[in-house]
């Protein structure tokens, strides 16, 4: 949000956009403008490097859970993703010491 209040102050609108197509259109508007060009470009850059650091982690993740059987049946609940699940599973290490859902919810350690 931050580039397209950059934009805006030069007049230039970004509109709607797709996570594919939105490269393209920040080039499309920057064209001609030496400056935004040297701003822009080292943003869409840093913003490629991101994306892919992210797409890596989240690889890493789902790997993770996959692995894990616990993981994987609450994520056969619908609105529970790998992060919640691993999460989940990371704080009840051993469901088993729990006799039900409820007394999960009292624990103190």
């Amino acid at each position: 949000m931050s580039r397209r209040g950059i934009l805006r102050g030069f007049g230039l609108k970004v509109g709607a956009t797709t996570r594919r197509t939105y490269a393209r259109r920040i080039r499309e508007l920057i064209a001609g403008h030496s400056t935004l060009e040297a701003i822009e470009t080292a943003l869409l850059k840093v913003r490629d490097a991101l994306v892919h650091k992210f797409a890596a982690f989240e690889r890493k993740l789902r790997a993770i859970a996959r692995e894990d059987d616990n993981a994987q049946r609450l994520m056969t609940t619908p609105g529970v993703g790998v992060l919640v699940a691993l999460t989940f599973v990371a704080a009840v290490d051993a469901p088993e010491r729990f006799r039900s859902s409820r007394a999960w919810g009292r624990t103190s350690d």
